[in-house]
């Protein structure tokens, strides 16, 4: 790759060492507490179960009391189902009919299920039962000890995991009624561009008449994108080409965001009001550069005036949509956007590969018969492919061969980002 223009995982790299967004730590009900990122480790503060319990439906007994193999009959001595209330201590000599979940009472050893019985399973309780044994059942059968599924102490979840379905049922379980949670950043999109017709009022007579314009897609398309991952986006800000104007936008935004995010305007033209006010020709708050990546090579950040971190991305939306994958999603979701590599499968739809650049292309993941993970490129141009897409997909144009293929297709693997829904 040209050595004037970083890669982009030196890119990335780069902005994450400059780009830290304030986390606020907020402690939350449990029931608000799904999707979001914990900010402690959370750790049991019981033991699960709390007592030994049976895990049959059967009858508690002591194993010195069986005859093994044979029968042994047994006078049933109570009756045991799972409920709250003390439990008296196992009679020697005596059986205790148990329910699943029940308290298995002190001096019973093991639980033999209902099945090896002459019992009738939907029944009263009988006065004697006979139980059927091919073999003396190990110490503890079917009783689960103390902590045997959540030991006391034992770490749940570590800072940095999403509170899922799972965890909300260990808290609840053990009691646990909040959590202490990362709040989601507060991101702000400001878009720019003079030829950006607003689509909501398309229908006005005076911009249909108006040729040169484009419908503004990308505060809509990063919007859903940003909330994919969690994050609580401010409704998108419009900018023009007025410098003075931009100004006042990216103040307005810094005061009520965590995080902003500008399209468009950091080329090279003369009307790339962006990189003119944040640049070094400007205010110098921002650094930009042309990433060895296509699309999306246009790149930049820094911080605002008072602090708040702005990520700068190319006006195009393909590669807005790009960039807001390599390089912001990894500042709200961290490892989760990192590519990994997977089989590469059907790439007729792209030609041989521009050298000079990582060339990021739509895909879309799937099993094959043995069931490995494999990417599929999506035919189309700019946006279009994804539509339908669930991987960005990364090939590096330099790694090619003699007949315009890549390495990376010799290999028949590729770098994917899947993409959230």
């Amino acid at each position: 790759m040209p050595a004037d223009r970083p890669s982009p995982r030196q890119w990335r790299e780069q902005l994450l060492a400059a780009i830290a967004p304030p986390r606020t730590v907020r402690t939350v009900p449990l029931e608000q507490a799904r999707g979001l990122e914990l900010a402690a480790p959370v750790h049991s503060p019981a033991p699960v179960p709390s007592a030994p319990i049976a895990a049959m439906d059967g009858f508690a007994v002591r194993r010195a009391d069986l005859t093994a193999p044979g029968a042994t009959t047994l006078p049933v001595a109570s009756e045991l189902p799972a409920r709250p209330g003390a439990v008296p201590e196992h009679v020697p000599g005596t059986a205790t009919r148990i329910m699943t979940g029940a308290l298995v009472p002190l001096g019973a050893d093991a639980v033999v299920e209902v099945e090896r019985s002459d019992s009738d399973p939907f029944g009263p309780a009988p006065s004697a039962v006979t139980l059927t044994l091919d073999a003396l059942p190990p110490e503890n059968r079917h009783v689960r000890g103390i902590g045997e599924e959540v030991a006391d102490g034992q770490l749940l979840a570590d800072a940095g995991d999403l509170v899922g379905a799972g965890l909300i049922g260990l808290a609840r379980t053990l009691g646990i009624q909040e959590l202490a949670v990362r709040a989601p950043l507060r991101v702000a999109v400001v878009v720019t561009g003079d030829e950006l017709a607003d689509p909501a009022n398309e229908q006005a007579p005076e911009q249909a008449q108006v040729a040169g314009t484009v419908r503004e897609s990308n505060g809509a398309m990063l919007a859903a994108a940003l909330q994919a991952d969690g994050a609580d986006v401010l409704p998108p800000r419009r900018g023009s080409d007025d410098p003075e104007r931009l100004r006042t936008l990216l103040a307005e935004a810094a005061e009520d965001a965590d995080l902003v995010i500008t399209t468009g305007g950091i080329g090279h033209g003369a009307f790339d009001v962006v990189k003119a006010l944040l640049g070094e020709r400007g205010e110098g708050t921002s650094r930009f550069a042309h990433v060895a990546l296509r699309p999306g090579g246009p790149q930049g950040y820094g911080h605002l005036p008072g602090g708040t971190p702005v990520i700068h991305l190319p006006g195009t939306p393909v590669g807005a949509l790009v960039g807001h994958h390599l390089f912001v999603r990894p500042l709200l979701v961290g490892e989760r956007a990192a590519p990994r590599r997977v089989l590469l499968g059907d790439t007729s739809s792209e030609g041989s590969l521009r050298p000079g650049a990582v060339h990021a292309l739509a895909g879309r993941l799937r099993r094959d018969e043995a069931g490995r993970e494999v990417v599929d490129l999506v035919p189309g141009r700019r946006l279009a492919p994804y539509g339908r897409a669930d991987a960005l997909v990364l090939l590096d144009g330099d790694a090619q061969v003699g007949d315009g293929a890549s390495a990376d297709r010799l290999a028949h693997t590729a770098l994917v980002i899947p993409l959230p829904a």
